[in-house]
């Protein structure tokens, strides 16, 4: 069958348009891509403070159309040294150092370069060796999306050159499979997907308001298909449930329910995490 010019332009473009879609950024995929922060403590030679590795992961996610906050911004309004300190207290400190700046999620590790003493037989040259570690975590419930770490080794003349680069050898290669897995494991499962939203109710009072809770998590909230109570201290549950809907879909079904014996008012919404407080009928 002959087709036509008008035709067979439409089908090129179409080709065209379709060609773009499957190489379009992270930034432009479905749902909504997390905001970084970045902070890697970097020692060139062990001493030198540089920021190489940070740069170049930096670099990579803008060159995909992801945000990431401003290393300026973090060195006006925190102490470095003091950030670097608290992140190596565990995720939940980086977490809320991440949150402090607006991050969905923080990337968090150290670069570190060491030169050999000796110069390699008859030549100027030395080797030097990098490490180079990351870690990402979510800010608002602090869950690990991922850990990689890479070594390498790069021959040069000067000390600090050879360091730096060794450094970057070391980098790019973590870019290539470490920023992909963090970008999946955050996700944003589809409408037939199920995601893992925590739930943290406070003010709670009496133990049948825990019963309450889960019966109306169970019987009145669409979408729900699991529920775990993990915890119940100084008035503080917290409940994690595999919905099928996102936390903004969950907290507006909880507004609207009607317990009867009382009331949810959501205090914060995250897109793992709802921030409840309960408040007894009449108060």
């Amino acid at each position: 069958m002959k087709i036509s010019k008008p035709l067979s332009w439409v089908i090129i473009l179409g080709s065209f348009i379709l060609l773009a879609l499957s190489s379009y950024s992270y930034a432009a995929g479905k749902g909504h891509t997390p905001r970084f922060m970045i902070m890697i403590d970097e020692k060139n030679l062990g001493t030198y403070s540089i920021a190489e590795a940070e740069k170049m992961i930096t670099e990579y996610l803008m060159s995909k159309g992801v945000e990431v906050v401003d290393s300026e911004l973090i060195k006006t309004n925190i102490d470095r040294d003091k950030a670097l300190q608290a992140m190596a207290g565990g995720p939940r400190a980086a977490a809320a150092l991440g949150l402090q700046f607006g991050a969905d999620v923080i990337i968090v590790g150290k670069a570190i370069s060491k030169g050999s003493a000796e110069q390699i037989k008859d030549t100027s040259f030395r080797s030097y060796q990098a490490s180079v570690s990351l870690k990402a975590i979510r800010t608002d419930n602090a869950e690990v999306l991922a850990i990689e770490s890479n070594d390498t080794a790069r021959i040069h003349v000067d000390d600090m050159a050879g360091g730096t680069l060794a450094i970057r050898e070391a980098t790019a290669p973590l870019i290539n499979t470490f920023i992909p897995k963090v970008l999946s494991r955050w996700g944003n499962p589809s409408q037939s997907e199920a995601r893992k939203i925590q739930l943290i109710v406070g003010d709670v009072q009496h133990v049948w308001q825990i019963a309450a809770l889960k019966k109306l998590l169970q019987e009145k909230v669409k979408g729900i298909k699991e529920l775990v109570q993990r915890s119940f201290v100084s008035g503080v549950a917290i409940f994690e449930v595999l919905c099928n809907c996102d936390s903004q879909g969950l907290a507006e079904d909880l507004t609207m329910s009607d317990p009867g014996y009382f009331r949810l008012k959501i205090l914060g919404i995250t897109p793992n995490k709802l921030d409840i407080k309960l408040v007894e009928t009449g108060s």
